[in-house]
């Protein structure tokens, strides 16, 4: 899948190319076996830390010397005229540009997925509405889209290092810090869909709820802080608390108000628009945490 997304983007000079190989057991026979990472502007970078895509993207920030970075995952490709896309846009004043996304099934690229189907949502109302906000601190993932490498250093930026959510705190910054963006309709970005990705059985798999749920907390600080909170993003993860964990429910129950005025603010935000059932379990269930009694 690795040369599938190389074989997407041409060999130039104006583009460089940095693979991270975080600690694969086989990687010595990497340059062998795959000609495309022995190709002309391609950096090989291997790491012994095993610690996650978080890491690895770092490591690569580390090495990257161009005016702009884009980002990609190893089972995802670029879109057939993307040096053609990119160069239309190397020249722009923009600080970050995104791009829309095509979504397909890995082991059949003609079949269409709904994959991230937020990303074109969130371009498609932009273009109707002329909203920043969603662009600026919804869109999560670090592809699709192209940003200054000078906004990331200026600003610090680096993505978590962690196996779940690395990217999304990373991302709002991004987003927060460009001075200007510019939201493009037109398809860059291949995401492809695999049963055994990390993105199957979303937030059931061993300490992925956690790292979530710590994630989008330092999401709605980071925006609170800097009067940028619009939504707050944890509110979805204490929902699937209350059915996965709830001593973690009850972590941050206790956490609220760093968050928002008061835990009964809290309370009125996460069962908005919700059924008449939920609420009223939800509000008992809170009132007896608070309480002390579950």
């Amino acid at each position: 899948m690795l040369m599938r997304c190389l074989r997407a983007i041409p060999v130039s000079a104006d583009i460089q190319v940095i693979v991270v190989d975080d600690n694969s057991s086989d990687a010595d026979t990497y340059l062998d076996k795959y000609p495309e990472l022995s190709r002309p502007y391609l950096e090989f970078i291997r790491t012994t830390k095993g610690g996650g895509a978080g890491y690895a993207r770092n490591v690569g920030l580390e090495h990257a010397k161009g005016k702009w970075l884009l980002f990609a995952d190893a089972d995802d490709f670029y879109v057939d005229d993307m040096y053609s896309i990119i160069c239309s846009y190397v020249d722009s004043d923009a600080d970050a540009i995104y791009f829309k996304k095509k979504s397909v099934l890995s082991e059949d690229i003609s079949i269409t997925t709904e994959r991230c189907s937020h990303v074109n949502k969130n371009i498609d109302n932009f273009l109707s509405n002329g909203d920043e906000w969603p662009i600026r601190a919804q869109m999560y993932e670090p592809w699709g889209k192209m940003v200054k490498r000078d906004v990331m250093v200026k600003h610090d930026i680096r993505f978590d290092e962690v196996m779940y959510a690395d990217d999304a705190y990373c991302s709002l910054q991004i987003g927060y810090y460009a001075r200007t963006i510019l939201v493009v309709n037109r398809v860059l970005y291949v995401v492809t869909y695999r049963s055994n990705s990390q993105t199957y059985h979303f937030c059931l798999k061993p300490n992925e709820l956690r790292l979530r749920a710590e994630a989008a907390f330092r999401m709605d600080k980071f925006m609170l802080q800097n009067d940028f909170c619009r939504e707050h993003r944890l509110n979805f993860f204490l929902v699937k608390m209350l059915t996965h964990d709830r001593r973690l429910f009850k972590y941050y129950f206790f956490k609220l108000e760093e968050i928002y005025p008061s835990k009964l603010a809290a309370l009125q935000d996460i069962c908005k628009n919700r059924p008449r059932r939920f609420k009223i379990k939800f509000y008992l269930y809170s009132f007896l945490v608070w309480l002390r009694v579950l």
